[in-house]
Parts: structure tokens; C-alpha cells; sequence
């Protein structure tokens, strides 16, 4: 019986094992990024501070980018279109005067935010053209 409930106990624990390596394999890359300031992405504010964030797959066509940070967290789906053959860098893109994310270029992503903008945003951000960079940190799987 001893024996029975060992063989059980490592099954079990090399199930598990198994189960969450394939869930690591999903994610698509992971990295961090840390805000000087406090900024706005897709109507969340998100204060000054260290985050991570990881995309991932989804069942759908989309990917899922969850951003964290101590206090807040996003979520934000990534479209098929936002795929970029060329695209190589990593940065959050804002518009310096009132610090909105207008765009996010990963390794083979580059996702525009400024669609889903009221007219009185896109008016501002024509205004004041100037943007910041921040620098992001990614390791992909």
C-alpha cells in the first residue's frame, strides 16, 4: 500500500510538472518597464513604479498583453494586424503633453492605440506632436 501511494504522490507531482511547463510555453515573451511618471493607457491610469507584463494566446486570432504593476494591472488584446515583420525595438510610445500611450512596439508587434481615441484626444495629440519613449525590457520565450 505504501508503495501504491508514493507512485501516486510522484505521478502527481510530475503531472504537475508537465501542466505548468505547458503553460509557460504559451506565454509568447515577457519583460518589465519601469514609469517615471504617472501615464494613461486605454483609459487606466497607471502610476509612477516597476512593471512586468507577458502576452500571451489566446483562443481566439488575438493575444493578450497583461501588464502589472504594485498597484494596477491592465489587460489588453493584440490583433493579428498589429504583427510587424520589421518590427525589432521595444518601447512605450506617449504623447509628452498629457502622457496617453499612443502606440507599443514589442519584437514583431507594433499595436496603435490612438484608433479607439475621441476626436478631442487625436485634436491634442496633432497639437503637440512631441513624444516620450519609454524604454522596455523584453525576453522572449
Amino acid at each position: 500500500m505504501r508503495y501504491v501511494s508514493k507512485t501516486l504522490v510522484i505521478a502527481g507531482l510530475l503531472a504537475a510538472g508537465v501542466l505548468s511547463s505547458g503553460v509557460r510555453a504559451n506565454d509568447l515573451m515577457i519583460g518589465s518597464f519601469k514609469l517615471p511618471h504617472p501615464i494613461e493607457w486605454k483609459g487606466t491610469t497607471l502610476p509612477a513604479g516597476n512593471y512586468t507584463f507577458k502576452m500571451v494566446h489566446t483562443q481566439s486570432d488575438a493575444r493578450l498583453l497583461t501588464v502589472r504593476g504594485s498597484n494596477k494591472a491592465l489587460d489588453v488584446l493584440v490583433f493579428a494586424q498589429s504583427a510587424c515583420e520589421t518590427c525589432r525595438g521595444a518601447a512605450l510610445n506617449l504623447n509628452s503633453d498629457n502622457r496617453v500611450v499612443n502606440s507599443l512596439d514589442l519584437p514583431g508587434y507594433h499595436v496603435d492605440f490612438t484608433s479607439g481615441w475621441s476626436n478631442a484626444q487625436r485634436e491634442q495629440a496633432r497639437k503637440s506632436p512631441a513624444s516620450e519613449q519609454i524604454a522596455v525590457q523584453v525576453n522572449q520565450n
